[in-house]
């Protein structure tokens, strides 16, 4: 994740953290004399290094009580031992961030650093973790990407709650089902999840599994039906495989849903969760109109269609359809040209997006709309409707489409 800010706002605020002792920065603060040994202040708690790597591996650092060190767009090789400072002068820290540094291995003196509780690293080219990572038991949330191998010592870690573990191999083992204490388990592989008891991860309420889906749709469908807490599902596909059929409405927590892959067929409406606030789907490549199914969730607030999730011409939704819909958006859906709102449908949508070349036929109904989004248009514009006492805002991106479009609304 990342943010920009403005250059005034960003000084602003180191100023402000230096003040309040609460971060330090080596870009922000003077180079060290000569006298002095260390880059960090005796009370620093949290300290981030944006240069100068070198320096603070090679000098004696007298800060007992930093509990944060973060790394910053270093880019940097890394030998394990430059490393070794960190479990040698920061005993009690909590949080370390590596994300950029390039490191071909970590030291086994990680593992002595027993009230670490977050372990970044995210774009280091790390292929393997050392297995001392097994002794911090304390250790909680851990980000990685990109790994080759996987030793068995994640399973030992019983207070570990979020796994981001994206971009991995297909056939890297991965054992996870003693992690009773996961709350997050993000990036794994299909095959990586069917292969551990999903019964015994009773506290998991976010799951997000990519790759290929070479897996028993009952099998598949029987596991994720064991997670009693799970709130969020993402399944994102190789485009050459298809999402595996599911049912999920047994996971009676389950409101968010996310689905990218060919789905063999749409779930009915008696699969969905019965408390499903959010779908997003894409690339299912359906054939039929999903209307029929999704506009009978009694609590859907947010539905996305994207590319190439319907490839029919024609979307229907009957009257009284999505009662508690307010926000739709059909985005890259090249084959749809109408889209056609019966009477009472939708009564609570605030916003729409939709393609340029969609006839929307019953768009009057839609008393609650406040903001109608046309994509695929190169110029944004405002232009203000008023409906009776409701006042309608259109955000348009091409001025030439003006007049058709108010002829395409009656208006």
């Amino acid at each position: 994740m990342e943010c920009r800010v403005h250059d005034l706002v960003r000084e602003l605020a180191i100023e402000k953290a230096k003040e309040q002792n609460f971060i330090g920065t080596n870009i922000a603060d003077p180079p060290p004399s000569s006298t002095s040994s260390s880059l960090f202040s005796s009370k620093s708690r949290r300290r981030s290094i944006y240069s100068d790597f070198e320096r603070c591996a090679s000098i004696e650092h007298l800060t007992p009580y930093l509990r944060s060190l973060l790394f910053f767009n270093l880019g940097k090789n890394c030998r394990a031992s430059q490393l070794d400072f960190i479990a040698k002068c920061f005993k009690v820290l909590r949080v370390l961030d590596l994300e950029g540094l390039k490191i071909e291995c970590l030291p086994s003196m990680i593992g002595e650093l027993i009230h670490l509780r977050y372990l970044g690293l995210r774009h280091t080219g790390l292929k393997m973790l050392p297995p001392s990572i097994g002794n911090l038991r304390s250790f909680q949330t851990l980000e990685i990407n990109n790994l080759r191998q996987v030793s068995n010592v994640i399973r030992k870690i019983k207070n570990m709650r979020y796994l981001y573990m994206e971009g991995q191999e297909e056939d890297v083992p991965l054992q996870i089902h003693t992690l009773q204490n996961l709350q997050i388990l993000s990036g794994i592989t299909f095959n990586q999840w069917i292969k551990n008891d999903s019964s015994n991860l009773t506290c998991l309420e976010k799951l997000k599994l990519e790759g290929k889906c070479e897996v028993e749709g009952a099998v598949f469908s029987n596991s994720i039906s064991k997670l009693p807490s799970l709130k969020s599902l993402y399944l994102k596909a190789s485009d050459e495989l298809s999402i595996p059929p599911l049912a999920i409405n047994s996971c009676l927590h389950l409101s968010k849903l996310d689905i990218k892959g060919h789905m063999q067929k749409l779930l009915e409406t008696v699969e969905f969760s019965p408390n499903l606030t959010q779908l997003t789907l894409e690339a299912s490549r359906l054939g039929c109109d999903p209307m029929p199914v999704l506009e009978k969730q009694p609590k859907l607030l947010i539905l996305r269609l994207r590319a190439n999730a319907h490839l029919g011409m024609k979307m229907q939704v009957s009257a009284n359809g999505f009662p508690q819909l307010k926000v739709l958006q059909l985005s890259e859906l090249q084959g749809l040209t109408e889209l056609n709102i019966g009477k009472g449908a939708m009564p609570w949508l605030k916003q729409l997006q939709i393609h340029k070349r969609v006839n929307i036929l019953g768009f009057i109904g839609l008393l609650k709309l406040v903001e109608l989004n046309i994509i695929g248009q190169p110029f944004p514009i405002m232009m203000y409707l008023k409906v009776g006492h409701v006042i309608l805002r259109f955000v348009l991106q091409q001025v030439k489409q003006q007049k058709a479009l108010g002829k395409q609304l009656k208006y």
